[in-house]
């Protein structure tokens, strides 16, 4: 990601004849000669494959394609002095100058040095991972550990590699970088090449319906868009979200929101069934009660999760509460070992709505009570969607009021969707 980044001073300088509307102001307040800051931005309209500003007699403005850069940067430059601000500490936040300081001086090589340090998690793998002499690694990292004046780095056993403080920096400097990548897209756009990229990170609900149709519905509106489907446990997604790895993470919401730089959006209430393979013996029984469920083993995910909350609230009053030898949030590996086996598990109707489409699995006829999670997408809360963004999440909105309109078995919706 970091490697895409243009040179800094180029765009400071461009930054500052967007907002001077003069080249030679600009010049100026970035302390460059005018033939430098002319061959800034032409490099710039290289790198991004478009014309950033057009010279007229009254000064230097800003074409449509330039708007969107600048707009970017602003962003950009804010995120990035926020970042090493928090990374140097209160009394260099607070002080305006020694902050604008520190954040002329950082360089692209050092942004690039820390974050292949910190996603590797130590100088020898970062080395061999970015096939970069490890010297030349260490020089640049270090070199932003004295710009912030606080260590940044541990020895630990498997090397020397990065602290908190460092993974934090890290994560913010990408979070930073994402809007350029971004202006970049947006300008792609603009010229009639919509090759956007799209990252997100799903759980299991949104697999299953809600994002392929609404993947498919972009890509007919964006056919050559890049759309990255990520999934894994939510701790990961969330940090994904986080460093902007990905644009939105889609899945059960929690309450609150587990970091203060997100923020949630509801899509749909997912009501949760008891699920079993079909001939299981509970299917013939008199009557279903928590006490006979609780006689057979239960696949469940690991503690914390919503599922896992319902299920220990269902048989919170059982004396002998039921055998747990699985715990997995892995759709698949349910699937399998409930399509084998006697065990049972939670889930939502929609997220076994193909397997209960083909007869794989089947809902026990267990009345819960009122038990569901609401599933919603999350977003960082400074995150600015671009056009492709907006539609996508226009999208999102409507499959999800579709689905949560539609019948309530979700299998027969289904089989009418054939």
């Amino acid at each position: 990601m970091a490697s895409d980044l243009p040179n800094l001073r180029h765009l400071r300088a461009f930054a500052a004849v967007a907002a001077l509307s003069s080249v030679n102001a600009g010049a100026e307040a970035v302390n460059l000669s005018q033939p430098a800051v002319t061959q800034a931005i032409a490099k710039l309209e290289a790198a991004f494959g478009a014309a950033l500003i057009a010279r007229r007699s009254s000064g230097s403005y800003t074409t449509e394609a330039g708007s969107i850069l600048s707009a970017r940067l602003a962003r950009f430059f804010a995120q990035l002095r926020s970042a090493i601000g928090e990374a140097a500490g209160p009394s260099v936040r607070r002080d305006a100058g020694a902050l604008s300081a520190l954040e002329q001086r950082i360089t692209v090589p050092q942004i690039r040095a820390l974050i292949t340090v910190a996603e590797a998690g130590s100088f020898a793998q970062a080395a061999r991972t970015s096939r970069r002499a490890e010297p030349s690694l260490h020089r640049a990292a270090r070199d932003v550990e004295r710009l912030v004046g606080r260590p940044l780095f541990i020895r630990a056993v498997t090397g020397i590699g990065p602290n908190k403080g460092a993974l934090e920096l890290a994560r913010r400097l990408k979070v930073a970088i994402r809007e350029i990548d971004q202006a970049r897209e947006e300008i792609s756009a603009l010229q009639g090449s919509v090759s956007a990229r799209l990252a997100i990170a799903s759980l299991p609900l949104a697999r299953t319906l809600i994002l392929p149709r609404t993947v498919n519905a972009l890509l007919e509106t964006y056919p050559d868009a890049m759309v990255e489907i990520v999934d894994g446990p939510y701790d990961n997604l969330l940090l994904d979200l986080r460093s902007g790895s990905v644009d939105f993470l889609i899945g059960a919401m929690r309450n609150p929101p587990p970091a203060g730089d997100v923020a949630e959006s509801f899509l749909l209430d997912d009501p949760f069934a008891v699920v079993a393979r079909r001939g299981h013996p509970l299917f013939g029984a008199a009557a279903v009660t928590p006490e006979a469920m609780a006689g057979f083993d239960w696949v469940v995910p690991r503690r914390g999760a919503p599922i896992r909350r319902a299920f220990e609230h269902l048989f919170a009053g059982v004396p002998k509460p039921p055998r747990i030898h699985v715990e997995t949030s892995s759709l698949v590996v349910t699937r399998a070992i409930l399509s084998e086996t006697d065990r049972l598990t939670l889930l939502s109707r929609r997220q076994i709505a193909v397997e209960e489409a083909v007869g794989l699995l089947q809902v026990v006829p267990f009345p819960l009570p009122e038990t569901s999670r609401p599933i919603g997408v999350t977003t960082r809360i400074d995150f600015l969607p671009s056009p492709i963004h907006r539609t996508f999440l226009d999208l999102l909105r409507l499959h999800a009021r579709a689905q949560s309109e539609a019948s309530t078995d979700p299998a027969a919706q289904m089989r009418r969707s054939r």
